[in-house]
């Protein structure tokens, strides 16, 4: 395609944008282009965050001892008995003598790290750039995962640490590639770009269970430790190749074409000529700010309560060893993953379109995320003792679940796309609390009865109500516009 242009020829000009509009827009415009490089690095980031975050929670499993139970005691009576929960006592040998609570505190670890910091991490993004932050985020989490094996031996206490560590790595992957997208992102593109990029998330849940689960069961330096060697090995490549691939704007990268670069620049909302004061005022008193902050916390509860119920409701009500049986449960993030994707290759087209504005296609993403995941969350409480029933409900509401980040996820790029990546480390701080109040819930509600049929039926009504008061708090309060406080001087806002 030609690339010459001359600045001094006002035809030359539009012909040049015409035809930079018609090349990018095409599929092949956008596979070829550096900001889908930026897309599938970000995917693979995620995906790479995620699975050093859950895999400890199946490498657990395997690095300690499993005390022995009688049957009465771990398995519902009204439900037929797996064959893996068939055994009246069973032993499993680990590495470790670590007691239930200490478990506890280890799987609980990461989230105190990873609340702490996401607010400083917005900032500094708006003030240095994501690359490096979202890149050193996955590097450091990629070195401390290399070390989780040596540092369990020292102690759980070291693990604890190491793992608080952790989630102070990846506090800033969320604000810092927010930041990102709000730069590389075309108007036109944003919901397919912040979606797939993030998707990596749900990818990392469905391919670490298995993979981890599997691992364990080899006998080379007893398994466990693989999982983390791969997952930290495979961060540390991964961050080689970010630092050559990627750059914080289209005016900084070496390798952009002009054609793309003017693409993205007409279709930006973003100054980036100089630093602007964040206008703290004006965010926190802006209800579509609250709106994004209440439907992140309810979505992401939901989300937590999806991880963690179902594993527990299968094992705890329906008898049934999910460890035993990881394609089973990473068949409800496939859902997820493709209903991320669908929504947003929708949205977009919907929006370029001229069909829905931007404030109605966001509203009811997130919406019909929030009410028809929870309404298959409950069916799945209905379920009976069918688990294959359980799972399929399951992952029809993750599949609807995904349409959030369509919705919330990707709401803070229209309305505030010069200071993003600050708004979504605010409103991601929230939400990181539902890690510690998700467990919590569940464990007030089943505490008489951690077998009880009604009683996880009453957990999932309780999570769905959370997801449901979300998404009717988004459709009352939420804007897909640019707002008054979030612009600058030195663009026009599109009408």
């Amino acid at each position: 395609m030609e690339e010459s242009f001359s600045s001094d020829d006002s035809s030359g000009s539009k012909i040049f944008v015409a035809r930079a509009y018609e090349y990018h827009e095409t599929f092949k415009g956008r596979l070829f282009s550096t900001r889908f490089q930026l897309v599938m690095m970000g995917f693979l980031g995620f995906f790479l965050v995620y699975s050093m975050r859950v895999n400890i929670s199946v490498a657990l499993v395997a690095m300690t001892f499993t005390e022995s139970y009688d049957d009465n005691d771990t398995i519902n009576e009204n439900c037929p008995v797996r064959e893996s929960n068939s055994s009246s006592n069973y032993a499993e040998e680990g590495t470790f003598d670590w007691s239930t609570t200490q478990q506890a505190n280890v799987l609980g670890a990461f989230y105190y790290g990873y609340m702490i910091t996401q607010i400083p991490a917005g900032y500094l993004a708006s003030k240095y750039g994501g690359k490096h932050l979202f890149g050193f985020g996955v590097f450091m989490t990629g070195v401390l995962t290399l070390f989780t094996p040596p540092v369990s031996y020292l102690g759980v206490n070291w693990l604890i640490v190491i793992r608080v560590f952790e989630g102070i790595a990846e506090s800033a992957t969320f604000p810092a590639f927010s930041h990102l997208i709000s730069r590389w992102a075309p108007k036109n593109e944003r919901s397919m770009m912040a979606a797939l990029s993030a998707s990596g998330s749900s990818f990392g849940n469905m391919i670490t269970q298995p993979i981890i689960g599997y691992l364990c069961t080899l006998d080379l330096w007893s398994g466990w430790p693989l999982g983390f060697y791969g997952n930290g090995l495979l961060a540390i490549i991964w961050y080689i190749v970010w630092c050559f691939v990627v750059f914080d704007s289209p005016d900084t990268h070496p390798r952009i074409s002009e054609c793309e670069k003017q693409f993205i620049k007409n279709n930006s909302q973003v100054d980036e000529s100089k630093s602007h004061a964040i206008p703290w005022k004006g965010m926190l008193t802006s209800l579509p700010f609250y709106a994004i902050l209440v439907a992140g916390f309810c979505s992401i509860f939901m989300n937590y309560g999806m991880m963690s119920c179902l594993p527990q409701y299968l094992s705890n009500v329906l008898n049934f060893d999910i460890a035993a049986n990881g394609f089973l449960s990473a068949i409800p993030w496939l859902g997820c993953f493709i209903g991320a994707i669908l929504t947003s290759q929708i949205t977009d087209f919907l929006l370029n379109r001229r069909y829905v504005s931007t404030t109605f296609i966001r509203k009811f993403n997130q919406f019909a995320s929030a009410v028809l995941s929870g309404v298959f969350l409950v069916l799945a409480g209905y379920a009976g003792c069918n688990s294959a029933l359980a799972v399929f409900f399951i992952s029809v509401g993750l599949l609807f679940y995904g349409m959030n980040f369509s919705g919330f996820y990707c709401n803070s790029i229209d309305i505030a796309p010069q200071f993003a990546g600050v708004l979504f480390g605010i409103t991601n701080t929230f939400s990181t609390t539902t890690g510690f109040l998700a467990p919590i819930m569940v464990n007030k509600i089943t505490q008489d009865n951690i077998h009880s049929s009604e009683l996880w039926l009453h957990t999932f009504y309780a999570f769905a109500a959370v997801s449901w008061f979300g998404g009717f708090t988004f459709l009352l309060l939420a804007s897909g516009n640019i707002q008054p406080w979030a612009i600058t001087d030195s663009f026009q806002v599109e009408t």
